[in-house]
């Protein structure tokens, strides 16, 4: 499988707070459409295709407790802003089966600038 650089794209969140990258969302769909889960495997393929490495942040360790319940409550993540990563941009937000996450990548090899 060729590598394609995954890059950042407009982000347009739902009206529950959710956003999938386009591309991101592709991949996804067309190899693990229907899937629960991914193997770390498959993960680890999905980041060498897109040529990037990931981090996440979760709801529940990026607010307080009462503001967790009430989003997660709710079903609505569009008041959660999780800070970006530095160098790190965004390619999923939503909904998991245990919580929220927001789910960063960054290009393998990019170098950080340092102010």
């Amino acid at each position: 499988m060729e590598l394609k650089q995954l890059e950042p794209a407009e982000i347009v969140r739902d009206k529950y707070g959710s956003w999938m990258h386009p591309e991101y969302r592709e991949y996804l769909d067309k190899h693990h459409n229907n899937q629960e889960w991914i193997s770390q495997i498959e993960c680890d393929e999905l980041k060498r295709h897109f040529n990037i490495i990931t981090t996440k942040f979760y709801l529940e360790a990026s607010v307080s407790a009462d503001i967790h319940e009430e989003m997660m409550n709710a079903c609505d993540l569009s008041k959660w802003d999780p800070i970006v990563p530095h160098g790190f941009f965004l390619i999923d937000i939503g909904f998991t089966e245990d919580d929220a996450e927001a789910v960063f990548a960054k290009e393998i090899g990019k170098e950080s600038e340092v102010a």
